[in-house]
């Protein structure tokens, strides 16, 4: 497990005038950040240990490159939030870092960066905001997952995965992980996935490569969302593909939009799919990029409706 440091840059956010000074889930007070995004990824200071996953042990430190303990559990302890998290004035996503490799969103109602000095109460509403969404075995929002022969495969079951703060502070952050040897039927290969999120809009990047080149013959990339609600609205615009849902489904039963917006050149269809709201390239066997977006009627942001979300995703 390698620790680096990183620079951070200090960038004023037009966002943070006049916000409140939130209360964090240890009731402790944040000032307003002046950095436009950031990287959270932190461990406690031990080696994991799958029977004590649940427990907090020591203090958590900041990392910039881990390799992901191949026995690292679901509702782990040992990484604060279950892995990375990307946060700007509007919203903060997360990836859990074990075998599921699905992501996650917290509602902010403040436009200061405060996921840093969050706590394991992000549950509840405080403040600051909440965890909003729950993912269970669906693709979340935004997971990155490969269809293969009409099957839906996550990227779970490779030889290694590692985690690497690629830029932690500033007008943009990313993270970026690999997959060595990730399983596709009889074949295997490496799935490079770099993640980003900029200041100003709620949408976050996902950039997915292959270093062999190309997928396996039959196989191409693929995302979606939850399917807390029945049906999803999809369509082309601008050259754009989207799809998304609004209405009462976050983890605290309010108005959640979720979307996905992509290039048509990935060649990108809608496809059943029982736990989520499937988008399938079609066009992706070498690699594909995509952007996903939520907002919370609690939130920042202070979207009200379907068309809002709409208009707010395609933007």
């Amino acid at each position: 497990m390698l620790v680096k440091n990183l620079a951070a840059a200090a960038v004023l956010v037009a966002f943070a005038q006049g916000c409140s000074q939130p209360k964090t889930s240890e009731n402790t007070t944040t000032q307003p950040s002046t950095a436009a995004a950031q990287a959270v990824l932190k461990t406690q200071t031990g080696p994991f240990v799958l029977a004590e996953k649940a427990e907090v042990k020591s203090e958590y430190i900041a990392q910039t490159e881990l390799t992901v303990p191949p026995d690292l559990a679901p509702q782990n302890k040992w990484v604060m939030f279950e892995g990375p998290t990307l946060e700007n004035e509007l919203i903060a996503y997360r990836f859990y870092l074990d075998s599921r490799h699905r992501s996650d969103i917290f509602g902010k109602k403040t436009n200061a960066l405060v996921m840093d000095t969050v706590g394991w109460e992000y549950h509840d509403i405080m403040d600051w905001g909440s965890d909003i969404l729950k993912v269970g075995e669906s693709l979340g929002i935004g997971s990155p997952a490969i269809w293969y022969r009409d099957s839906l495969l996550t990227l779970s079951d490779c030889a290694e995965k590692t985690v690497e703060v690629v830029e932690g502070k500033g007008q943009a952050v990313s993270v970026r992980f690999t997959f060595r040897d990730l399983k596709i039927g009889s074949e295997t290969r490496t799935i490079v996935q770099l993640w980003s999120l900029s200041a100003g809009r709620p949408h976050s990047k996902v950039e997915l490569s292959v270093a062999e080149g190309k997928l396996p013959e039959g196989a191409v990339f693929a995302t979606g969302i939850v399917k807390h609600l029945p049906e999803a609205e999809s369509g082309t615009e601008n050259g754009k593909f989207y799809l998304f849902s609004w209405g009462a489904q976050s983890f605290h039963h309010q108005n959640l939009g979720m979307g996905i917006v992509a290039d048509m050149e990935y060649l990108p269809v809608v496809r059943e799919n029982p736990l989520s709201h499937l988008a399938v390239f079609e066009n992706s066997a070498a690699g594909v990029t995509y952007e996903f977006a939520a907002a919370w009627e609690a939130d920042v942001m202070g979207l009200k409706s379907a068309a809002d979300f709409r208009a707010a995703l395609l933007k």
